[in-house]
């Protein structure tokens, strides 16, 4: 089978997930397979490029890197029912990193779901925590909406001083809030505290911690984790963890929630709803939601989740808990997911056993016979 490589991210590059899937076992019909970073800027793969590939086979996997979005920063539902129309004769499995995608689509010729893609030319490091203040954080490399509306609503509170931001304010806000496909209105009630806070981020009256950018050009992942933010994560152990996505009906994964893991943080998830369930699901680390109230994980309306996510967490962020004795008295649990996680990402032999066993149950979806 050829394995045909339209696109990657740099410092990030594709497993052998699909040579050694192949040289293992022997299908009964030929697939097509394009691995890809989507992205529709300019700078990978789009559904553009997509339409000038002429499929031959009846089952065709894409393995894509980063997430399918759309111009607008929403996921590209309508365009890629589209594409799988334009189709009928070929069955798409798309593996990427849009967390249980499948649970909102209905297409017949389609089949998703998430595998372990890459393989990071650096380790991220463990964080070895030093005197562990009763601060939290919220880190931002741009003014996305959901993250600009997640830090006004945490000025808001009586608390707003205890917490850490970033934020390159130089970037314009990427997406005006009245494009974004699926956004709620902010409730009624909420209203008033989101004015409030937002006053006070536009003022930068907040403690804005001043880090290194993360530049797309030029910048790693993991590097850019090991040398701009440890010494950051050093003192902290309360993370709003603002991921790469909001508005959606489902969760999406991306560094964000990793990096998390390694600096070894009680988390507080400003996703789609069913990123804790989904995380839990797909990682196996430990989420604590004996400590963290994960109770919003599963509401829908958008700001509504937001502010339960911090109402039902104020003892973490308040000043009212000792974060260091907590800290302490968990600490075998964050070194136990660091353990997960570096199985997931560094282990090869564990990469290859996941994710060869979601291939074959994508692959017998489309009654494709694969035999050792």
């Amino acid at each position: 089978m050829e394995i045909k490589t339209l696109s990657s991210f740099p410092g990030c590059p594709f497993n052998d997930t699909f040579e050694t899937f192949f040289d293992t076992y022997n299908l009964k019909e030929d697939v097509e397979c394009y691995q890809l970073l989507f992205c529709p800027y300019g700078t990978g793969t789009c559904f553009t490029d997509l339409y000038k590939i002429k499929f031959k086979s009846r089952v065709v996997i894409l393995n894509v890197i980063d997430l399918m979005i759309d111009s607008l920063d929403n996921v590209a539902i309508d365009e890629l029912k589209q594409f799988c129309e334009h189709y009928p004769e070929q069955n798409f499995i798309i593996f990427s990193l849009h967390l249980n995608l499948r649970k909102e689509l209905s297409i017949p010729n389609l089949y998703l779901d998430t595998i372990i893609p890459t393989s990071y030319t650096e380790r991220l490091q463990h964080c070895e925590k030093k005197e562990i203040s009763n601060r939290w954080l919220v880190l931002n490399a741009d003014t996305k909406v959901h993250k600009v509306m997640s830090v006004s609503y945490l000025l808001s509170k009586d608390y707003w001083n205890n917490g850490d931001i970033t934020f390159n304010m130089s970037v314009p806000t990427l997406v005006k809030s009245d494009r974004y496909k699926n956004i709620t209105k902010v409730p009624d009630h909420l209203k008033e505290d989101f004015s409030r806070g937002y006053e006070r981020f536009k003022s930068e009256d907040f403690n804005h911690l001043k880090i290194r950018n993360f530049d797309l050009t030029d910048d790693r992942v993991a590097n850019n984790y090991n040398v701009n933010l440890l010494p950051v994560y050093e003192n902290i152990a309360v993370e709003i963890i603002n991921g790469t996505m909001f508005f959606e009906s489902t969760p999406v994964l991306s560094e964000k929630e990793v990096q998390s893991v390694y600096a070894k943080n009680f988390p507080i998830y400003m996703n789609g709803p069913g990123i804790v369930r989904e995380l839990k699901k797909f990682t196996q680390i430990d989420i604590f939601d004996d400590i963290i109230d994960h109770s919003y994980d599963e509401i829908e309306d958008h700001f509504e989740r937001l502010a339960a996510a911090i109402d039902r967490n104020e003892h973490l962020l308040d000043g009212s808990t000792n974060i260091s004795e907590l800290w302490n008295d968990n600490r075998q649990r964050f070194e136990d997911n660091c353990k997960i996680m570096d199985d997931l990402l560094y282990d090869q032999n564990k990469q290859k056993t996941i994710n060869h066993q979601k291939i074959k149950q994508a692959l017998k979806h489309f009654d494709v016979s694969v035999a050792s």
